[in-house]
């Protein structure tokens, strides 16, 4: 059975559903790696993969352990 994740975007009237069951493998980066004008070195983005390490989604996560506890909640793993 397919397992879906709703994501309501951050100002915007979107919503995405991640579909879990493609997800394979899942990176955290720094938000300072990913952009140049870094406001907090704290904040990171969560980026999960497809077993072809193509991106499916990327989430913006305030601290990485709100991304651990995001990925534990819906996946049931722990980072």
């Amino acid at each position: 059975m397919t397992r879906f994740v709703r994501i309501d975007k951050e100002s915007s009237l979107k919503t995405v559903l991640l579909n879990l069951d493609l997800v394979a493998t899942i990176e955290l980066a720094p938000q300072s790696d990913l952009l140049s004008s870094s406001g907090d070195g704290r904040k990171v983005y969560a980026t999960f993969l497809a077993p072809d390490k193509t991106a499916i989604a990327s989430l913006h996560f305030d601290s990485s352990s709100d991304a651990s506890a995001w990925v534990k909640a819906h996946l049931g793993v722990d980072l």
